[in-house]
């Protein structure tokens, strides 16, 4: 029985969980950043800031398990490797690293977008290794990916992505001109259920990409005139989210039958969402996969499963 550390320091989630060979997640725990009532986020230093606060309080609610553990998986930059980076992460790399050295275990380095990925694989191990498709829908990322593998790596191409905002940004800013709190996602979820009337938002036309600046213009003008009550407004932002889900991955001419399309992200906690991608992953023959509704959103279960498998990876390897 082995037991992996993960760790995830995003733009607005500290995060670390253990999974276990055996019985999974045993142990999770992360803390939400805070931002002030009428904002729309936080710069790099006030994230790094809060971090460096929450890391010791959630890793100490995990302290039954850290000195069991085989090996830590963090992520240490947003997306792909070459050509991102952000301060946010250094926090949970410089944590891992230090565990690192006390505990004598190695450490696995991921993006942050590879977590999101490896929490939906950790319910369908089966997938690690194979070819599949990627949509990583968050507040700041709307990315389309193909992902091949290098041995136990990732290679991730991108196939399509945001014009402009994504469809998080979309959400989140709508929610703030509503009276909610950043970030606003599950807010929004709850008052779009309520909604009575149809209120539609255009959908944006660009060649394979996605585009919310236009309809987000239009719904903010809308909210201004108060003809519109705030959960139809909210209903119409999912709604309008699901159209163009429906139109530019329809008209993309290049995927391949028969393999897992994953949806991911905080978007994709949204069920009217994932019922959307469901039905194009129908229509385009593709195998649906997504993260348990929990495990959707910012949260480091992808990096401590990823431990685990590219820790059995090297171990076989050296046998």
């Amino acid at each position: 029985m082995a037991k992996f550390l993960g760790i995830d320091t995003s733009c607005y989630t500290t995060s670390a969980a253990v999974y276990d060979s055996t019985e999974g997640i045993v142990g999770e725990s992360r803390i939400i950043l805070s931002v002030k009532a009428g904002k729309r986020g936080l710069s790099q230093s006030e994230m790094v800031f809060q971090h460096v606060r929450n890391l010791p309080v959630i890793l100490g609610q995990l302290e039954p398990w850290i000195d069991q553990i085989n090996g830590i998986g963090v992520s240490v930059f947003p997306r792909r490797r070459a050509d991102s980076y952000m301060p946010a992460f250094l926090v949970g790399k410089g944590m891992a690293e230090s565990l690192s050295h006390v505990l004598r275990v190695p450490v696995f380095e991921f993006s942050h977008q590879e977590n999101h990925a490896l929490a939906a694989i950790q319910n369908m191990p089966e997938i690690w290794g194979t070819p599949f498709y990627m949509m990583h829908l968050s507040g700041g990322t709307q990315d389309v990916l193909s992902v091949e593998w290098e041995k136990d790596i990732m290679q991730i191409v991108d196939l399509i992505h945001s014009a402009d905002i994504t469809a998080g940004q979309f959400i989140d800013r709508v929610g703030v001109s509503l009276g909610m709190p950043f970030p606003a996602g599950p807010s929004m979820e709850r008052l779009a259920m309520k909604h009575q009337q149809l209120y539609k938002v255009p959908v944006a036309n660009v060649k394979n990409g996605f585009s919310f600046a236009g309809p987000e213009a239009q719904v903010q003008r809308d909210i201004q005139t108060k003809r519109y009550t705030p959960e139809d407004i909210a209903y119409g932002v999912f709604s309008s989210i699901g159209k163009s889900l429906h139109k530019v991955l329809d008209s993309y001419n290049g995927f391949i039958e028969g393999r897992t399309f994953i949806a991911v992200g905080g978007v994709m906690s949204n069920g009217y969402l994932r019922k959307s991608i469901t039905e194009i992953c129908r229509h385009k023959s593709l195998h649906p996969c997504f993260a348990e509704v929990k495990y959707s959103s910012d949260n480091a279960t992808g990096n401590a499963f990823g431990a685990f498998m590219r820790y059995t990876y090297e171990s076989l390897l050296g046998s």
